[in-house]
């Protein structure tokens, strides 16, 4: 009997510690199942983000030389949220350039829209975009009248490559379509009739069809060899010479100011004489950021002495986006 009595007991016992670590066991999950919710919320809370995320993107821009009637290239930081890159390379072609660049675009302009469809980009612009470009924002409102029809014209063509020289910088884009509120205007709607007569089989009163890169329109190391010696002829111009000189010589010193090279040209050489179309030879580009540029020419010098440079090689140096002659020995050698 008192056996008995104990084994119920003892089962008794036995019973509530089953019951009291059940207990502590669902409760334990519980807990846990609620831990890993709330953390499961939390995550979930970490990565919903309303504002869009913003990242710093590399582009090239292309406006036109402050000086001459080409193209130069200008490598930007900017940033980039919810908008596509193409928008963005319009948006900063709209805001203007820096130094030794000038924009190339009708005044007010505004961007309506981009959008891409394969390799194909749609640029869609205000109405003011059929305007024309003011000569005096580019440094040609001392134009002759009888030629500003024709200078406009060519800075309208430079306005539209700045944009499809700037857009097919990008990965996948070759064509660029502009429109002009939403339509499709014809070369001579839109004022860019020179480009339609340098294309075959395009009449100015067609819609413009989607253009594709123009390299031609972009400054050379040729082209700024060309710029300094044109600039020789008669009276020379130092101010356009000084701007397509390198601010350094090859052995990294300053070179000499404008006003001290003019004094010893100026004293020691007559002039140059050279075939403006004919006296570049050959250009070589090479990938860190120099070239060569071989010309024939010969210099007069002010003692009556003449000197023929067949096949003289001149040094190049692209700085910040522009090809810049390394100063010539005639610009500073004595003789």
């Amino acid at each position: 009997m008192r056996g008995s009595r104990r084994l119920s007991i003892l089962v008794f016992i036995l019973v509530i510690v089953v019951v009291l670590v059940g207990c502590n066991t669902v409760f334990d999950r519980i807990m846990f199942f609620n831990r890993r919710n709330d953390s499961e919320d939390k995550q979930e809370q970490k990565y919903i983000n309303p504002e869009p995320q913003i990242s710093q993107v590399n582009v090239t821009l292309y406006f036109k030389h402050y000086l001459a009637d080409y193209l130069v290239p200008e490598k930007r930081m900017v940033q980039k949220g919810s908008q596509s890159i193409e928008y963005v390379i319009v948006s900063e072609l709209l805001k203007g350039p820096t130094f030794e660049r000038v924009a190339v675009m009708p005044p007010n302009v505004k961007l309506l829209d981009v959008t891409r469809n394969g390799d194909t980009v749609f640029v869609n612009l205000s109405e003011e975009f059929r305007g024309d470009i003011d000569l005096a924002a580019v440094r040609k409102d001392n134009v002759p009248e009888d030629q500003k029809e024709s200078v406009l014209a060519q800075m309208k063509r430079l306005c539209i490559y700045s944009i499809v020289n700037s857009l097919t910088e990008l990965d996948g884009v070759n064509r660029v379509k502009i429109l002009v509120n939403n339509r499709a205007l014809t070369y001579e709607e839109m004022g860019i009739e020179l480009i339609a007569s340098q294309t075959a089989n395009v009449a100015k009163d067609t819609p413009v069809m989607a253009l594709t890169r123009n390299k031609n329109f972009i400054l050379t190391p040729s082209e700024v060899v060309k710029q300094v010696f044109d600039s020789l002829v008669g009276e020379p111009d130092w101010e356009r010479i000084d701007a397509f000189l390198a601010r350094k010589n090859a052995d990294g010193s300053e070179r000499l100011p404008i006003e001290e090279i003019q004094k010893i040209y100026s004293a020691y050489v007559a002039g140059l004489e050279f075939d403006s179309d004919n006296f570049i030879m050959s250009e070589e580009i090479k990938p860190d950021g120099e070239a060569f540029v071989t010309v024939t020419y010969a210099i007069k010098y002010a003692n009556g002495k003449k000197e023929s440079r067949d096949s003289d090689v001149l040094r190049l140096v692209n700085e910040d986006g522009i090809w810049k002659l390394r100063t010539p020995d005639f610009f500073t050698a004595v003789r």
